[in-house]
Formats: C-alpha cells, structure tokens, sequence
C-alpha cells in the first residue's frame, strides 16, 4: 500500500498542489493578504526549480551509492512534474503581482529595475521550459530540445537574484542554493574529472 503511495503519479501531484491551497485558504479565508501570498507562492516556486535542477545529479549520486535502479528512475519519472510544479507557483507568484498593482505603469515602472527584469526572466524562461515539457516537442525539436533545457540554469540564476534583491534577508536563499551548488558541483566533477574507467 505504502509502495503504491510513493509510486502514485497522483499522490505526488497532491502533495506538490497542498501548499498552494494552504497558501490560497489563509488568503481567501484567513488573514494573509497579498504580500504574504506573493512571498510564499515566489519561495515555493524557487523551491521547486532547486529541487527539479536538483534531480540528475542527485540521480547519479544514488547510482555511485548504489541505490538503484528503482529511485534514481523514480526520480527521473518525477522531473517533469516538479518542474511544472515549479512554474505553476511562479504563476501564482506573478497573477499575484499583477493583481496586487492593478497599474500598467507600475508594472513597466518596476520593471527598470534589475529585481523585477530578474524575475520577469526566470518567469519567461520557466514559460518556455513548460510549454515543451510534454513528449510531442521532445520529438519535434529533437537534439535542440536538450539545449532548450540548459534554460533552467537561466530560470534558476535569475529567480535566486530576483529574491536577492528584493529580500532584505538571504539566509534562506543560501541554504536553497548551497545543496544545489554541491551537487552540480559533484556532478561536473564525476563527469569530467574522474577517470574515464571509473565514470558511470
């Protein structure tokens, strides 16, 4: 039964929508209002796209320990689905935004800045990524589909320096990005500087 959980494509969809519905009940019905519903869907969408990007190298850290073949594919099965996740609270994050201003002027006001430009691109980025996330592009752009996805390293740069700038606080992002920096960091290092016989 517990198996069956873990392996439901449904139970994780579930869970993944769970903290938007907390976010949207204490918005609708409690008393958080749009600051708090900008700040907690932006954090969760940041949270997401760490963990999507966090996917390959954590998968081949499992297959060099030897936990697999069931949760490196489990893993692999479950990264288009965080990655939707992803932008779904990155648009969330932005209806909020744009609801909150209600002023055109405001919105190209803000975007002068380099917070604002920065969030605008992780946004537009993340759009990309999911509007050709689904089988049918795969087959249609081909080898090009690869390199379209080197866009979440550009989503995820330009969204830690939108919280960068627009948070007095970094602590948090910090520690978002840090196990991301180490894993990449192992996966450059397992891929180009190990032996080419120790290489998996």
């Amino acid at each position: 039964m517990l198996r069956e959980i873990v392996d439901s494509f449904l139970a994780l969809r579930l869970l993944l929508a769970l903290p938007a519905a907390v976010m949207l009940s204490q918005f609708f019905f409690g008393e958080r209002g749009w600051g708090q519903l900008i700040n907690q869907s932006g954090d969760g969408a940041v949270r997401l796209l760490i963990l999507t990007l966090a996917v390959t190298p954590l998968r081949l850290l499992m297959k060099q320990m030897g936990l697999g073949p069931h949760w490196p594919m489990w893993l692999f099965k479950r990264r288009r689905d965080l990655g939707l996740a992803a932008f779904l609270y990155a648009s969330l994050h932005l209806c909020a935004y744009l609801i909150r201003q209600a002023n055109l002027n405001v919105v190209l006001f803000d975007l002068r800045t380099a917070a604002y430009l920065a969030g605008w691109i992780a946004f537009l980025t993340m759009l990309a990524l999911a509007l050709t996330s689904n089988d049918s592009a795969v087959h249609r752009l081909g080898v090009w589909w690869k390199l379209l996805q080197r866009l979440a390293y550009v989503s995820v740069i330009a969204a830690a320096l939108h919280w960068y700038l627009i948070k007095s606080g970094h602590e948090a992002l910090w520690l978002h990005l840090l196990p991301l920096a180490v894993l990449e960091a192992y996966r450059i290092w397992s891929n180009f500087a190990r032996p080419a016989g120790l290489r998996h």
